[in-house]
């Protein structure tokens, strides 16, 4: 899913030691995982398709990752997000900002404020609205500042234009920026469409003025709809809809080694639940059903809502949160390998098709280009496999620190003995590729009196993603078991932000752990589940014979981490050296007291392969280089 990423960045205070959690944004955007299906809203039609007709309807449920190209005309640097929102109308919400399609500020070097992204629709033909209906044609959206993203200063603004027959956009509303605006509940507004303005090829356009210089302003707007027949006040719609994703099956996670859950099934099998809103302004009777399918056997396992009744009914304009019972062990393969189980929750609400008359006779024609029942819908998937994670697979901002040696730890419990062979993590920027990095599994971190106990690290490098938001795999070279409670994690060798991706729909913040000034502390600010995962292979362990922690033969590099200069102690045969991508490196050598100096000269900073041949044996050594 296209969406923002936040830095979560550990501040770090040199005078009083103390670090601190803040959170702003970076200047980019996910892009589609599979770019095959991926349609911008400017490229997906033909530009010179037939007018649109009233009404015009869109409130986002059905878009992947951009708006909907059939009745949007532009909207590819405006993104899709079905958790940025906070109590949003329905599922899913338009996100302006300050950054492009591909991420890019609009001008990062800017300190003005200038139009960014825009959604424009496509043309829509009101020469037909008729004389009658002439005092009638209103357009209405919600529209919420800041949302879980950043707050938009009072020089910023988010602003309506209507096109005028000339090619002219006006400006009919305007919306400024600032702490008196911020809320957490979205704002509906609806504005009169005059006759100056029925044409055929009218457009309308939302448009942000934020910051040039990247994504620091975010507005979001949801549940757009322009028809005639309506008037000043009509604020209530003839829709009753789901509002979010529902919960996973299993708690804490959102997936699990297939061992470790049915080691103990009912300590993790936990109730889900999903949100509901009433859009129109009476009391509406609701009936939810709830089901989980085997998506590998395509068979349904269970129904855990069967038209519940919700009750009292949904009053006008009601939230409610709508809870499905415990799936039942019973009802699972307890053999499967791996279980990819997905859960649906659908309402019955009197949702149909817009009604466009109903005459005199009582027969009611419908118009099927607006059909209520599409946000009545919404589906998760829990994955049993061979991985722990807690977060939703998305990841919607990005959480890092800056800090040269600052190590972040993440928190996860095995019920009996597995072999860890793999740390999956989300580096989401392409341009952290090569950034050296010291891999960490802990069975204790130094936290509230308890020493800190290392089980593997490495050096390593960040790998460039296969596409933005992509897990990339670090194998450990030694795989360990663990059990019970351990840590993953990494130290950076930078002190710029090291970005991981940071999912906002699930909270697990307080299974996060930093160490910027060598006491470990346990996150208490940041809401979210980073994109770093342990995955197991059962197979591998069946095998494995843990080998010897030393080499026979002994090679004393120092220092490690360096600055460009590495000592080695005694005498070697011969010395090769590589970079991350395999490419051999330049390098001289000159001879000390004790052995060798490796000088890297203007070699790149990152991490290096240095292969030596001592006593006949080549011996393998990751070097880190800062600059």
């Amino acid at each position: 899913m296209l969406k923002k990423l936040l830095l979560i960045s550990f501040a770090f205070i040199a005078i009083q030691t103390v670090a601190q959690i803040t959170e702003r944004p970076l200047p980019f955007k996910i892009k589609p995982k599979n770019n095959s299906n991926f349609v911008s809203a400017a490229a997906g039609v033909n530009q010179t398709q037939a007018s649109l007709t009233l009404p015009f309807w869109d409130d986002f449920s059905q878009a992947s990752f951009s708006p909907n190209p059939l009745i949007w005309k532009s909207g590819e640097n405006v993104r899709i997000s079905s958790s940025i929102a906070i109590a949003a109308p329905t599922l899913n919400v338009a996100v302006f900002d300050g950054v492009d399609a591909s991420g890019r500020p609009y001008n990062p070097t800017s300190l003005l404020n200038g139009a960014t992204d825009s959604l424009v629709s496509q043309p829509i033909d009101l020469s037909t609205v008729p004389i009658n209906q002439a005092d009638s044609v209103y357009i209405s959206f919600f529209w919420q500042a800041t949302g879980n993203g950043e707050l938009p200063d009072r020089q910023d603004s988010l602003v309506l234009q209507f096109r005028k027959p000339d090619g002219i956009w006006q400006s009919v509303w305007r919306q400024i920026g600032g702490m008196d605006n911020q809320s957490e509940e979205f704002n509906q507004v609806v504005l009169k469409v005059n006759s100056s303005f029925f044409y055929d090829g009218f457009q309308f356009r939302f448009r942000s003025f934020t910051r040039l210089a990247g994504a620091f302003d975010t507005w979001l707007v949801d549940y757009i709809y322009l028809n005639d027949s309506r008037y000043e006040g009509d604020v209530a719609h003839v829709d009753r809809a789901l509002t979010r994703k529902p919960s996973f099956l299993i708690a804490p996670y959102s997936a699990m080694p297939t061992e470790q859950f049915f080691a103990n099934p009912t300590k993790y099998l936990s109730e889900t639940n999903t949100g509901f809103y009433n859009l129109n302004d009476f009391f509406q009777p609701i009936q939810f059903t709830t089901t989980v399918k085997d998506l590998g056997t395509g068979n349904q396992l269970e129904v855990l809502n069967n038209e519940s009744v919700a009750n009292p009914p949904p009053g006008p304009y009601a939230r409610r949160t709508f809870t499905s019972p415990t799936l039942s062990v019973a009802n699972i393969d307890t053999n499967a390998d791996s279980l990819w189980l997905e859960t649906t929750y659908y309402i019955k609400s009197g949702d149909n098709f817009y009604i466009q008359r109903i005459s005199a006779t009582n027969d009611t024609t419908f118009n099927t280009s607006l059909d209520y029942r599409l946000n009545d819908t919404v589906r998760v998937v829990t994955k049993i496999h061979d991985f722990f994670a807690y977060d939703d697979d998305d990841a919607d901002f990005a959480a890092g620190i800056n800090q040269n040696g600052g190590k972040l730890a993440y928190e996860f419990y095995a019920e009996e003995r597995a072999l860890l062979t793999h740390i999956d993590i989300n580096f989401p920027f392409t341009q952290q590729a090569g950034e050296p990095i010291e891999l960490f599994v802990w069975s204790n971190i130094e936290e509230e009196g308890r020493a800190e106990e290392i089980l593997f690290q490495d050096s390593y490098s960040v790998l460039r993603p296969a596409s933005i938001g992509a897990m990339a795999s670090y194998a450990l070279d030694t795989p360990i078991f663990v059990q019970d409670t351990f840590y993953i994690g990494f130290q950076q060798a930078t002190n710029e932000f090291l970005a991981v991706g940071l999912d906002k729909n699930q909270d697990s913040g307080d299974k996060m752990f930093y160490n910027v000034d060598g006491t470990w502390k346990r996150n208490k600010n940041v809401k979210g589940s980073l994109l770093i995962r342990p995955r197991f292979n059962k197979t591998v362990a069946a095998n494995f014979v843990p080998g010897k922690v030393a080499s026979e033969v002994r090679l004393d590099i120092y220092p490690n981490p360096s600055h460009g200069e590495f000592n080695i102690r005694g005498q070697v045969e011969a010395i090769q050296l590589f970079d991350s991508w395999g490419k051999e490196a330049q390098f001289t050598v000159e001879e000390t007291e004790t052995g060798l100096k490796v000088l890297f000269g203007k070699n790149q900073k990152g991490i290096y392969l240095l292969h030596v041949k001592k006593e006949g044996k080549i011996i393998t050594k990751r070097l880190i280089l800062n600059h």
